[in-house]
């Protein structure tokens, strides 16, 4: 008996009614029972709106030129209503404030369930089961708005989750998570699956799919260039090239080492299966202990941007949350500092108090000597800009240009100059093409380029950037931070990002001061933190794969990136 599979999509194209051209065009894919799909896909490459088509969204919601079919379990989609979509499919979005509908957590969770007229006690048991499941039970009686963005997606995932649905679509879900929290909703997932339900999961963090899916697609420009397990997925150099995607940075290194000669067989893709394989290019080696961070150079006065003096911030009741706890810092005019650790250990919190739009509860930040707390709104946009971590926040106007000219109007600078200004940096991150469009019809990638040009344009004396590369294909993120190294170069404005993105903060930033629990735990350069792997740990953050790799070696310092790790095991494996 042949069992029908729980998705298809046959000579699929889909148009949006504004679109020049198709969105996707002629997608042949097979989703087998219990099998994890991952999709990868450069930003704009129809990836949202393949799990819209495969969700019921398309067409049943967002309107369209939908040409072939979509099956679930056999039947058209055209001819289901979103009520039988919703008791078989479940979908986590990228932008998980859309999906937050109740004031607390608890209510979040279990507010599908009270639709389905399910029991009281059963409701009640599910709830505890799920909290755990997803390692959210801290947050149960939380009001879901003052989450951070980490929190949020967990929250999400957990009330799509417990209705137990057969099929479990995910987009970008672990795009605002740290390194650990990504980790642990991908293992939540391999549980998911291990009930045998089926996952498609759309993800720019190409490592984790390589570690756990069964498949993966490789969809460029609305087709499918790809399909294939994850080992042969990264031999396909060419077609990766071609879509801007870059293999997991330990998979470049067994690449450039095989190349090289020094390995051969099958590649190990992620860092598990990478360790005994390079112990034995390297018999005898073994990790090394962390050397000691060296003592920070002090800050000539007159190179001071910002300074941190003694900042504490609580969360008003009724549930007060010290979030900042006494931190002091000071920020070199010109600097790249990225400040990491894990979801809540109150980066964001900081970051806002830097930039005034929070008032710490004691303490006092200065930006150019002054302080930003009373400065005029006006003036402290010159000073310091901020953009947030949920771009949506921050777009008001009708269309991309508008978005970026209204902060050259609002201070005044001359239309000509202006308007050379907004054309230089919407080139710059690649929205020319769509200034015309309105905001919220961008991609979350694209409304974060967006955000983050809206303030750039005004070239302010610092720049707090939250999460700028989140939703970015690897393409994206590195113009994000090679717009922001022109700031730091050709304007001297400090720049300070909060990030999870471990390798960009190693290959961009200057010092990275890591957080953990409303404290500053390390603060050094990216090397020498990175080099702190036991600390790190506890603000669960991890270092870059190949730094990784490299420290359980005994190589230290270590690389920060691929060319170094080449470099440095090049060098020992002829010598």
């Amino acid at each position: 008996m042949t069992t029908v599979p729980p998705l298809q999509l046959r000579d699929v194209s889909f148009s949006y009614p504004s679109s020049v051209e198709p969105v996707l065009r002629n997608i042949n894919l097979t989703i087998n029972s219990g099998e994890f799909v991952g999709i990868i896909a450069p930003t704009g490459s129809g990836k949202s709106t393949l799990l819209g088509l495969l969700g019921g969204i398309i067409p049943h919601y967002v309107r369209g030129d939908l040409q072939g079919q979509v099956l679930l379990e056999g039947v058209d989609t055209r001819e289901l209503s979103l009520r039988k979509f919703a008791s078989r499919v479940g979908m986590v979005l990228q932008d998980p404030d859309s999906q937050l509908f109740n004031l607390l957590v608890r209510d979040e969770i279990v507010w599908g369930l009270e639709n389905r007229g399910v029991a009281r006690a059963q409701m009640d048991a599910r709830l505890d089961h799920i909290l755990t499941f997803f390692n959210i039970t801290a947050l149960r009686d939380r009001i879901t708005y003052d989450l951070s963005g980490g929190e949020k997606q967990r929250v999400v995932m957990a009330a799509v989750a417990v209705s137990q649905p057969d099929i479990l679509l995910f987009d970008n879900p672990t795009s605002q998570l740290d390194p650990l929290g990504s980790e642990l909703v991908i293992e939540s997932v391999r549980r998911i699956l291990e009930a045998h339900r089926t996952v498609v999961m759309v993800e720019d963090k190409l490592d984790e799919l390589l570690e756990h899916a069964d498949r993966l697609i490789l969809l460029h420009r609305g087709e499918i260039l790809l399909d294939c397990p994850p080992a042969a997925f990264v031999r396909h150099e060419a077609e990766l090239e071609r879509a801007g995607i870059v293999p997991s940075s330990v998979a470049q290194l067994a690449l450039r080492l095989a190349r090289a000669g020094h390995l051969s067989g099958t590649l190990p893709l992620t860092l598990a299966d990478a360790v005994p394989v390079f112990r034995g290019l390297f018999p005898g080696a073994a990790p090394a202990p962390a050397p000691a961070l060296p003592d920070a150079v002090p800050v000539a006065a007159e190179r001071v941007s910002i300074a941190v003096r003694d900042v504490r911030f609580v969360y008003p009741p009724p549930r007060p949350i010290p979030a900042v706890k006494g931190v002091s810092l000071t920020f070199e005019r010109a600097s790249f500092v990225a400040i990491i650790g894990q979801n809540g250990s109150g980066k964001t919190t900081l970051a806002r108090c830097m930039s005034g739009y929070l008032t710490p509860t004691s303490g006092t930040v200065l930006v150019g000597g002054e302080n930003v707390h009373q400065l005029k709104t006006f003036r402290r946009a010159r000073r310091i800009g901020y953009v947030f971590q949920n771009p949506s926040t921050q777009l008001f106007r009708q269309s991309v240009y508008d978005e970026v000219a209204f902060s050259l109007e609002y201070q005044g600078i001359a239309p000509a100059e202006a308007a050379g200004r907004v054309e230089s940096i919407l080139r710059m991150l690649d929205l020319w093409e769509q200034r015309e469009l309105h905001p919220f019809r961008l991609s979350l990638g694209n409304k974060q380029r967006l955000a983050i040009a809206c303030i750039a344009v005004l070239q302010p004396d610092a720049l707090i950037v939250d999460e700028p590369t989140t939703g970015q294909d690897p393409r994206h993120a590195r113009a994000v931070m090679e717009l922001l190294t022109r700031l730091r170069d050709q304007y001297g404005t400090t720049i300070i990002t909060i990030t999870h993105a471990m390798s960009l903060a190693a290959e961009y930033c200057d010092r990275v001061v890591a957080m953990c629990r409303g404290e500053v735990l390390l603060d050094g350069t990216p090397r020498d933190v990175f080099a702190q792997r036991e600390v790190l740990a506890t603000t669960f953050v991890k270092p870059p794969s190949v730094t990784q790799l490299a420290l359980e070696l005994g190589i230290v310092p270590p690389p920060l990136n691929v060319d170094e790790a080449a470099t440095m095991m090049h060098e020992r494996l002829v010598r």
